[in-house]
């Protein structure tokens, strides 16, 4: 009889340990305890914008005032490409033919938002290549985004994540600090652990909550684990179907304020 009873005890608690785990993932944010059980406010999320060109100006826009919406302009990364995609457009998108995206960029800078480097040309894989062809590429991205005002630039974003030593090398010998998925890649070749992902790729009205329920999972455990969390996102995909909803419900839950 004792051994039935045990047995019964073992199994609700089976039970109830899968069920409290399935409700712990679900859960919305709430941030971890202090030492005096108290919860602590975390670093808040960096926001990543890829692809910033005259391109996707007003998908540019749409999502600027999403984040000005929360004041989170202090804790967003604009990554500019230089001239965008000239195997299709040749110089049209180039920044020097649009001095009113230019003028808007400095815009934003002046409002705390922060001007980094997307590659230069942001084609195939672009940064796949030679030290020799990524030298040159850097060379002649740094000296446009200099000649229209953007100066000291640090972070450097491979378009598609492509990357090899070769160019790797190029990249930290202009002092540039390489963001990927896991990692950060300092100037002197040394690594910092981020979490960097993106979870609005062309996603419908209805997954937008099924998204946040992942990304706030995903950044209560990045913090528990003192990992810095990274949030990325496209304009034209972003701006699409659920993204900019699952875009401004994350910021309220992270800002834990209501839409201004």
């Amino acid at each position: 009889m004792g051994t039935r009873r045990l047995t019964l005890m073992l199994i609700i608690l089976a039970v109830l340990t899968v069920v409290a785990g399935s409700v712990t993932h679900h859960a919305p944010y709430t941030p971890p305890p202090d030492e005096e059980g108290q919860k602590t406010l975390n670093e808040r999320p960096l926001i990543l914008v890829h692809d910033v060109t005259p391109y996707y100006f007003d998908d540019l826009r749409q999502i600027i005032a999403v984040l000005d919406e929360y004041n989170y302009s202090n804790r967003t990364v604009l990554f500019v490409i230089p001239v965008f995609d000239t195997t299709h457009y040749g110089d049209e998108w180039s920044l020097r033919n649009h001095p009113d995206f230019v003028n808007y960029l400095h815009e934003l800078q002046r409002r705390g938002y922060r001007v980094e480097l997307h590659g230069y040309e942001h084609t195939y894989h672009e940064f796949n290549c030679s030290y020799e062809t990524a030298n040159e590429k850097l060379d002649n991205a740094t000296a446009l985004m200099n000649s229209l005002g953007f100066g000291n630039l640090t972070l450097f974003l491979p378009p598609a994540w492509a990357l090899n030593n070769e160019s790797l090398r190029a990249i930290l010998e202009h002092n540039l600090t390489v963001v990927m998925p896991n990692w950060l890649i300092l100037p002197n070749g040394t690594r910092q652990r981020i979490w960097n992902r993106e979870y609005t790729w062309y996603i419908g009205e209805n997954q937008v909550d099924d998204r946040l329920s992942v990304a706030l999972h995903d950044y209560r455990k990045a913090s528990e684990d003192g990992i810095p969390f990274y949030l990325s996102v496209h304009p034209g995909v972003v701006n699409r179907g659920g993204g900019l909803d699952f875009l401004r419900a994350f910021l309220r839950t992270i800002c834990g304020q209501k839409k201004s």
